[in-house]
């Protein structure tokens, strides 16, 4: 009891105060890694320039944004709307210590328990595919809104989705964690048939997120590495083609320049070329060159190397080459392409084998999910094979842990085995313990009550001997008249109606000894009236009874003459043990009575046993009928009243209930079905 109320305690304080706060804070905590990953190695995986983010360079060309400003509205909106869809699904779970305390006895409660129990199953799943989905399906949205279509977009997105289905798993693995427990607590022990959600598509999309996040991830950073040997072998390149043309050419006006540039051999269509003067103004650009590199070309490349930058995550760099040009110092900038179709056919293999592990990892978790599944059957055949539930075993069908998980089960099984032969072993002991203490009582009440009337039988055979020598001393007694005869006739016959009825009586008491006896060797079923019931249950208690200053009333509110069907032998045992306990509650104290009340319906008799004496604590009161309790200390062993309960349930398909209070008394019903 004390260790369900500390669970109790446990659960009311864990719910209302860390369930929904500990689930927002893990939401956040796994969007925030999210994020900060995403901040992290967006740049190093779609090659953003050096110079170009956290700074004015990033916030004229991301309309006064900066990198870090725009993840950290993007962390809040989405954090927001998290913890949002959390608090909303989870607004029902503050009612749920209630809920549980209610849903014993109340059928509502216990349907609205379900769905909380059901939603805290369900709510890590939900929220795995929020987190891996959504924002992957934002983004594109809105780029494809905005007009972005570019490749360097689609780079955007899969960093995105990485991150996602990364962050996605964390907050999977947390919140179900978080979830796990609160359903532990509860103890809920069946299994919700809504919503179910197979291991072999779970452990599916868990184990290919992971496999996608590391095909996504290589591909970025191998398409980064590439870019990088690809943009130092051009810029090596173009650099010394534009110095040899200009060392060839020696062009003296801006106008030479640029038709020297001309004669450059370009690796890609895509390539150019053009100048800036020595305003760091644009001449002869192409219209296909943003404004991004140009700018970048402008205030960054003379800091880096004089490698330019296209937009984040174009495949385009450039490299600036100083120039004189008569008294003008220009630059000559080249724009190339960096875009490689090894790589366009690595993403169709990579694809592929994204396709494979995906097919591979169902067919493997179908595998593990077909190996539990057969447990599962092997151990529901067992439950329903009743009688040979604690010798069947399981077969073991594979070498890894679930055939350690087996081979456990074969253990355990076996252990149970001996555990239930030694409680049956036990339960003998105790029966047989409780059948002599009850044979010694029978034996106790016997001789007292075949007592009394043996006697009586004696005293009138005795008063018969003398009326039989007084009736053959008068017969040549010429004194004696034929009145003096006929009064000797009726005294003998007062004599052997007192015999009648004391051997009546003590006929009445063998029977129900009889009965008890038979009780304890075996059933006998058969018709009984209420009358029959009580008459000799009163008759077995009545030693016990007369010993302890009790009285006990008997009182019918209906036909005693109403039939019932069963074992009457065991319905004694039962009324005479709750009986019995009745007049003990008195504790020796004397002029007690216990009322015995039989009333009855349509469908039901009601037997009541009431006494006015010491009562039951609440402790005992718990566990009477669930366990072997006794108040008796070493007198006792407990089993009667909990023999009793299985004898009316089991034997007659009825019930026994109890009212009791301490210091007040305590009054028992048995509840009978006449059908």
């Amino acid at each position: 009891m004390m260790n369900q109320r500390k669970k109790k305690t446990k659960l009311s304080k864990f719910i209302n105060n860390n369930l929904r706060l500990s689930a927002c804070l893990v939401f956040a905590l796994v969007i925030f890694i999210g994020v900060a990953l995403t901040y992290y190695f967006m740049p190093i995986l779609l090659n953003y320039g050096p110079g170009t983010i956290n700074t004015t360079f990033d916030k004229d060309v991301s309309g006064g944004l900066t990198y870090f400003a725009q993840f950290a509205l993007v962390y809040l909106a989405i954090t927001l709307i998290g913890m949002i869809f959390i608090l909303r699904q989870t607004r029902d779970l503050k009612d749920l210590k209630k809920l549980r305390d209610e849903a014993y006895i109340n059928t509502h409660s216990k349907e609205k328990l379900d769905a909380l129990i059901l939603k805290c199953i369900t709510l890590p799943q939900k929220l795995f595919f929020i987190i891996s989905l959504v924002p992957a399906i934002a983004i594109t949205c809105v780029f494809l809104f905005l007009g972005f279509t570019s490749f360097a977009d689609a780079k955007v997105i899969l960093v995105i989705t990485i991150i996602s289905l990364l962050g996605a798993s964390l907050a999977y693995i947390f919140l179900k964690s978080i979830f796990k427990s609160v359903l532990t607590v509860i103890g809920n022990t069946e299994m919700p048939t809504k919503s179910r959600f197979s291991l072999t598509i779970s452990s599916t999309i868990q184990i290919a997120s992971i496999v996608l996040v590391c095909v996504i991830y290589t591909f970025l950073l191998m398409q980064s590495t590439n870019m990088d040997d690809k943009s130092s072998i051009l810029h090596r390149h173009y650099t010394a083609e534009v110095e040899s043309l200009i060392r060839n050419n020696n062009p003296q006006t801006l106008e030479e320049l640029h038709s020297t540039l001309l004669q450059i051999e370009f690796i890609s269509d895509v390539d150019s070329a053009f100048i800036l003067d020595q305003n760091n103004q644009p001449l002869y650009n192409k219209e296909s060159i943003s404004d991004f590199f140009i700018k970048y070309a402008q205030e960054l490349a003379i800091n880096n190397d004089n490698t330019i930058y296209d937009y984040y995550g174009t495949e385009a760099q450039g490299v600036l080459i100083p120039v004189t040009i008569g008294n003008e110092n220009v630059k000559v900038v080249v724009h190339y392409d960096l875009s490689n179709k090894l790589l366009s056919d690595t993403l169709g293999n990579l694809v592929i084998i994204v396709i494979y592990c995906g097919v591979s990892i169902y067919f493997f978790a179908t595998s593990i999910s077909r190996e539990i599944s057969l447990v599962v059957e092997n151990l529901r055949a067992i439950s329903k094979n009743s009688k040979n539930i604690f010798s069947s075993k399981l077969y073991v069908t594979s070498n890894d842990e679930l055939g350690d998980l087996v081979d456990a089960f074969n253990d355990i099984q076996g252990l149970t085995t001996e555990h239930v032969e030694q409680i049956e072993s036990n339960q003998e002991m105790l029966l047989e313990k409780e059948r002599l203490a009850s044979l010694g009582q029978m034996i106790g009440g016997i001789a007292h009550n075949m007592k009394t009337p043996i006697m009586s039988v004696a005293g009138a055979a005795e008063g018969l001997t003398e009326l039989v020598g007084e009736y053959v001393a008068s017969i040549d007694n010429p004194t004696v008249t034929k009145e003096d005869h006929k009064e000797i006739a009726k005294d003998m016959l007062d004599w052997i109606t007192k015999i009648k009825t004391h051997t009546s009586y003590m006929s009445d008491i063998i029977t129900a000894v009889k009965g008890q006896a038979s009780q304890l060797a075996g059933s006998e079923f058969s018709s009984f009236t209420l009358y029959d019931l009580v008459k000799k249950s009163d008759i077995l208690v009545k030693h016990e009874l007369k010993h302890s200053l009790v009285t006990l009333e008997t009182k019918f509110d209906c036909d005693p003459a109403i039939m019932l069907h069963g074992d009457i032998n065991n319905l004694i045992q039962v009324l005479v043990n709750i009986i019995s306990n009745a007049s003990q509650a008195y504790n020796g104290k004397p002029n007690q009575k216990i009322q015995l009340i039989v009333d009855a319906d349509d469908k039901n008799a009601y037997i009541y046993v009431i006494d006015n004496g010491c009562g039951m604590s609440q402790e005992t009161q718990d566990k009477l009928f669930k366990e072997m309790v006794t108040t008796k200390g070493k007198n006792g062993t407990g089993i009667g009243l909990y023999m009793s309960y299985s004898t009316i349930k089991g034997n007659f398909g009825g019930d026994i209930e109890f009212e009791s209070k301490e210091n007040v008394g305590t009054t028992f019903k048995i509840t009978l079905p006449l059908k």
